[in-house]
């Protein structure tokens, strides 16, 4: 795979040797008494923080600095996708000036992908490519100023960071359309350059010939050379997989062992994969990865494949890419519960902990977890119809999973913690009842106070008394939010109407939901006819209130036996109890309701997305018709009403009780049949107020990682 010792990477103590050299088991540093071996223990670090777009190249000094220093606390490897702005440069090497371990630079380079995917064939941007390569080194060796350019970090790169450079790592999961164009486009050959060379596909070609730019580029301007590789990802692997449902998933391949060095580049090249368990499907209906039989002696697919493909793989293997989301919502299953979502802090460490064990027991060269920070600005397939795509940084929506892979966590100013902090509501809109109800204590409402962050609507409800635990089968609490001003029947045998689009139903940890309108649910509207919804009852509502439902899987059949997996939705409207405070020891991130009897209190956060908010900073929602879809509108205000009621023996609804309603008290207020409402609106805004903090899944892999 490599040759004799290069001629260039020179280290004047040590002579024509390179910094770092791969070879089969892995990456290998060079120290005073010869090469080490470096297991890679990293992270990933994104471009975006909240309010900015990733091209917008905003992170500042002082935040790289932070960030960098905790990076550092527990990995060994921090890996950029692209040119960061030169901030980044200056704070890595002033923090490796005094670190006495280092933090090794993985340099990527990034290609665009809709420019990618129309071009089709990628030989025809190869000379766009290579000057993005070239610039990527220079900017390594501080030896550059880069103009200012939409969508990319610019300035005066003076920092020489080179010496911590682990090596350089190209593009992106590519598109199964672009390699297939490619191969498609290109006749069969060979590539022979002065360090990389090819004798595989046209497109495993034309990344030899990327990797050969960047070598020769780094050899003749900087006398330096590092090792080189390029990603890739499951569905381009060099494996079959005749379980996978989706053609495209499995169509063409990318085998990084057809890339090879020539005698005049030692440091040499490594295999790069991003591997999830989650997905593609093939990880969750292959029986020889479902069945396999970890280093724990349990079941584990993703240790499975890791498995399969090192065996296929002489390079050595990088996982540059594995983790899971802390997000609240969910979009993809995994046979042994490490989800795509719906993961505590606690969890998620627990899991890209367990992972990080996988990946060095499968003999890699270690992994790179993704990610450092949260990224607002990310969208999930089965939410991003919901929301406005130019608005998604300014907010956060713990419902995306794709915004919640981060070890640190961007924390709303001034956000309700959910944990009975009287405080927190100190500036919230208060609602008190139009007439005092002269009902048992523990079925009185005294109080309603309404709040928002940038994460969701939050209301606090008072009691006039609370038992310790509360008793649930004495009294059921409902909170009415309205968007469109529709009058609409309660659900739940309460034999009154209100203002309603949204009901919270709160009845005790287990059973506790959201509930939607029928004629103005998202979800239904989007894939009403793949969940097998009776549509025309959505559509006129007569199907009254129903659960909060997002899809996890669209339904597919499986190639190897012509199972058919069907459509599967998760009613993520379910409502989770416990403590919202990061400093307590009981914390739970995944918290939705909090109960506080000293207090007589019932408090609650509701994310944007799941009251078909569609961007709460310009106050945009879901079009209020069903033909509409999943349009946009503006609004002004929101409403808000709340009742009691006493549930029957099996609490699913009002026990039937003498009067015009089933209800035992309203606030503000009722009239007749009818729960009044109050109204709450906010200030629009176009930079989000945050905090940051590291995440309960940071302290864990510290403690794994030490």
């Amino acid at each position: 795979m490599t040759g004799a010792a290069g001629v260039a990477g020179c280290l004047s103590e040590n002579g024509n040797q390179p910094m770092f050299q791969v070879r089969r088991k892995g990456f290998e540093r060079l120290t005073d008494d010869g090469y080490e071996p470096l297991t890679v223990r990293g992270l990933n670090i994104g471009m975006a923080k909240p309010g900015y777009f990733p091209g917008s190249a905003a992170i500042t000094r002082d935040e790289y600095d932070r960030w960098i220093a905790d990076i550092g606390a527990i990995a060994n490897v921090i890996r950029t996708y692209t040119i960061h702005p030169p901030e980044f440069y200056h704070a890595l090497a002033a923090y490796n000036a005094d670190a006495t371990d280092p933090l090794y630079l993985l340099q990527g380079t990034w290609v665009p992908h809709e420019p990618l995917v129309t071009a089709g064939d990628a030989t025809s941007i190869a000379d766009t490519v290579d000057q993005e390569l070239q610039r990527t080194v220079d900017v390594v060796h501080g030896d550059t100023t880069l103009p200012d350019r939409p969508g990319h970090a610019g300035g005066v790169y003076d920092a020489d960071v080179h010496e911590w450079l682990l090596g350089y790592l190209f593009g992106i999961e590519w598109p199964p359309s672009v390699v297939e164009a490619t191969n498609q486009a290109n006749d069969a050959g060979t590539y022979s350059g002065s360090y990389v060379q090819s004798d595989g596909s046209a497109f495993e070609r034309w990344l030899a010939e990327r990797l050969d730019s960047t070598v020769a580029h780094e050899t003749t301007n900087h006398d330096w050379q590092a090792p080189v590789g390029f990603v890739n990802w499951v569905t381009t692997d060099p494996l079959e997989h005749p379980y996978e449902p989706f053609v495209d998933e499995d169509s063409v391949t990318i085998d990084p062992d057809t890339v090879t060095t020539t005698d005049a580049f030692d440091p040499g090249t490594f295999a790069a994969y991003h591997v999830y368990p989650y997905y593609p499907d093939l990880l969750n209906e292959t029986p020889d990865y479902v069945d396999f039989i970890d280093h724990r002696g349990e079941p584990n697919s993703y240790a499975g494949y890791l498995n399969d493909l090192v065996s296929v793989t002489t390079h050595p293997l990088l996982i540059a890419e594995f983790g899971v989301p802390s997000s609240r919502g969910i979009a993809h299953r995994d046979v042994h519960g490490r989800h795509q979502g719906r993961h505590t802090e606690q969890s998620q460490g627990e899991i890209v902990a367990a992972m990080y064990e996988d990946i060095v027991k499968a003999g890699t060269a270690g992994g790179v977890a993704f990610a450092w920070q949260d990224e607002w600005f990310k969208r999930t397939w089965n939410l991003d119809a919901r929301s406005v795509p130019g608005r998604r940084p300014y907010w956060s929506n713990i419902e995306t999973p794709e915004q919640r892979f981060g070890l640190l966590a961007f924390e709303p100013e001034n956000a309700v913690s959910l944990s009975g902090n009287s405080s927190d509501w100190d500036d919230a809109t208060v609602i008190k009842p139009q007439t005092a109800a002269n009902v048992p204590a523990d079925q009185q409402l005294e109080e309603l106070r309404i709040s928002h962050s940038l994460e969701g609507l939050e209301m606090r409800v008072t009691l006039g008394d609370v038992a310790d635990p509360m008793d649930w089968s004495r009294v059921n609490i409902i909170l009415t939010v309205g968007l469109r001003g529709e009058e609409t029947s309660l659900p739940l045998n309460m034999n009154a109407t209100a203002a309603a689009d949204f009901v919270v139903h709160l009845r005790g940890p287990a059973t506790s939901r959201l509930l939607v309108q029928s004629s103005f649910d998202a979800f239904a509207r989007e894939f009403g006819s793949q969940a097998d919804v009776p549509v025309q009852e959505y559509r006129d509502g007569t199907a009254g209130f129903v659960p909060v439902r997002e899809p996890i899987n669209r339904g597919y059949t499986v190639p190897a036996t012509d199972d058919a997996v069907p459509f599967e939705a998760v009613e993520t409207g379910q409502l989770t109890y416990g403590n919202g405070n990061p400093s307590l020891p009981n914390y739970n991130s995944l918290t939705d309701v909090h109960v506080s009897p000293a207090d007589r209190t019932v408090e609650m956060r509701l994310p944007w997305v799941l009251l078909n908010v569609a961007d709460p900073s310009t106050k945009q929602r879901i079009a209020s018709d069903w033909s509409d879809g999943l349009e946009k509108t503006s609004f002004d205000t929101i409403t808000v009403g709340a009742a009691t009621y006493r549930p029957t023996t099996d609490g699913r609804q009002a026990q039937t009780i003498d009067g015009t309603t089933n209800l035992i008290d309203a606030l503000p207020g009722r009239n007749g049949t009818t729960v009044d409402t109050a109204t709450y609106s906010w200030e629009q805004w176009n930079q989000p107020s945050y905090t940051e903090r590291l995440k309960q899944s940071y302290d864990v892999l510290q403690n794994s990682w030490s």
